[in-house]
Order: structure tokens, then sequence, then C-alpha cells
């Protein structure tokens, strides 16, 4: 029986844009490809995403990489919200009417400059940002954790007291959908982008039969 739900967020929460984004890294002076490549995220990049430096620091290493004097917060945040096409409200509205039957988080690797914005009112035109809308929120550099490490599923497990079985989590990547099946939760994978309303009501019934 599934008691919780924990949802990915670019591609699941939001409309993700990967080319809008590593537009804007290019034109910033910084090579994408590298940083933000197949393989996963790099350096400095992986280094804000894991907690290991903060906005000030990225935006100081941000600054070395492209031979630049000063990159400004406001700069570097505006490369990575290349990532957030639009914050679906229908999304969230469903997301909030899950609460109440099924305990409900986030399970995101993000950084300080992502999670500014979509903690402010301004994602959407209902006036909350996405913490109201969740029970908890498990992010990668407030945890020092990064899927698809095993640790960052167990961790947010222990935190909220979640057994694995009774845990559904959604991601629209594969990588990250298989280590969370191998810590032994209930799992879903959805396309990038996809509507994912049928797909996740279908899997919650499966797990009543």
């Amino acid at each position: 029986m599934i008691k919780n739900i924990l949802f990915d967020m670019g591609g699941v929460v939001f409309i993700q844009d990967t080319a809008e984004a590593f537009r804007r890294f290019r034109a910033a002076g910084l090579d994408p490809d590298y940083y933000l490549g197949v393989y996963g995220q790099k350096d400095f990049f992986l280094d804000v995403e894991t907690g290991r430096i903060d906005c000030g620091e990225f935006c100081r290493r941000m600054a070395e990489a492209t031979g630049r004097g000063h990159v400004s917060y406001d700069e570097a945040q505006n490369c990575w919200l290349g990532f957030i096409k639009s914050v679906p409200a229908d999304r969230l509205r469903y997301i909030d009417s899950l609460r109440g039957e099924y305990h409900v988080g986030l399970l995101s690797n993000t950084n300080p400059f992502i999670m500014d914005y979509m903690r402010s009112p301004a994602i959407n035109g209902e006036g909350k940002g996405i913490q109201e809308y969740f029970d908890s929120l498990f992010l990668s550099y407030e945890m020092h954790l990064y899927k698809p490490d095993h640790a960052i599923f167990e961790r947010a497990l222990e935190m909220d007291g979640m057994k694995a079985e009774e845990t559904l989590f959604i991601d629209d990547s594969l990588k990250n959908v298989k280590a969370a099946a191998e810590v032994g939760l209930q799992t879903l994978h959805v396309e990038q982008n996809e509507e994912w309303f049928a797909a996740l009501a279908a899997a919650l019934n499966r797990c009543r039969e």
C-alpha cells in the first residue's frame, strides 16, 4: 500500500527547457556540454548542487571559468532559470490534492539559484511558492547528496519516517528510477515534460489491488 509519494522536479513538476539553459550558459561564456552533459553535472556545477559551495562561490568560479572579472548572482541565476520553461499550476494543484491521503514530498537534484525562484510566489499566478504544495522538500544541495546515489533516497526515507515499500517515486530519469527501485521504493518513470496525471492514478490504483 502506498502511503508516500516523492516527485522529481525538473521535467516532472516544471516543464524543462534544457536547450534554453544551455543557450544562456553558452552566451555567458561557458561550455554547458562539459558541465551539464549527458553523463551528469561536474566540477563547480556539481559542487553547488551538492551544497559543497554556495551561490557566491559558484559566481566566483563561473567568473574564473569564463575569464571575466565578475559574475553576479542575477546573471548566474538567469542562466539556471533557463531550465524552467513553465511551472504548470494544474500540476501543483494536483500534487496538493494528494496531500492528506498521501505524504507528498519533492526529491530533487537542484541548487539555491533555482530554489530561490521556486520558493517564490513568482512561479505561477496563485501567489504561492513550491513549498506550499508539498509536505517535505528533499533537496540535493541541502542534503549534500545527489541522485542516483542510494543514500539520498535512504536519507529522505529516514528523515520522514517513511518505509521504502510504501513510497512511490516519480522521475523522468531512468537511472534515478532504477536507483530508487534498488533501495526498495515503488517507482514510476515518466517521459520528460509529459502529462503524468493518468499514469500516476493508474500506478496508485495498481498498488491498491
